[in-house]
């Protein structure tokens, strides 16, 4: 397995959060160190498009360590997918330090499926990225 691995960290919640990129320049190879680390099966051909972020929520404390591990595939590496992939680790962060109660059962829902929204979320940062450049407000 090779790949290229990189720290990010962020304390814009009031806690320093720090994500581990990996960069892969195989797909498939980015989706089975996905889903072992997940403790999953590889299935070829699941739906795994150009990145992935994971990242664990310990019982019944979080983790102060970088939990979350982003990965992403060279053959995908656009403003709309490395946007998406941080909304999924800065989710983890936010529901971990600013929503009180995040470890009662009310989690599930605090956490549930947040995919709209980095989907969302990617489109327009891209949308905005786009525009900018395409009006020369910022270079290359």
């Amino acid at each position: 397995m090779s790949f290229i691995r990189f720290r990010v960290a962020t304390r814009a919640s009031g806690v320093r959060r720090q994500v581990w990129v990996h960069v892969y320049d195989d797909r498939e190879e980015m989706a089975r160190a996905h889903q072992k680390h997940r403790e999953h099966e590889y299935v070829p051909g699941s739906d795994i498009a150009g990145g992935v972020a994971y990242g664990g929520f310990p019982w019944p404390r979080p983790d102060r360590t970088p939990i979350v591990v982003m990965r992403l595939w060279t053959g995908q590496l656009t403003t709309r997918t490395v946007a998406h992939e941080s909304t999924h680790a800065a989710s983890a962060f936010f529901f971990m330090d600013c929503v009180a109660g995040w470890d009662s059962r009310a989690r599930t829902y605090l956490i549930g499926n947040h995919e709209p929204l980095a989907y969302m979320i990617g489109d327009l940062t891209s949308e905005v990225i786009a525009g900018l450049y395409r009006l020369d407000l910022i270079q290359r």
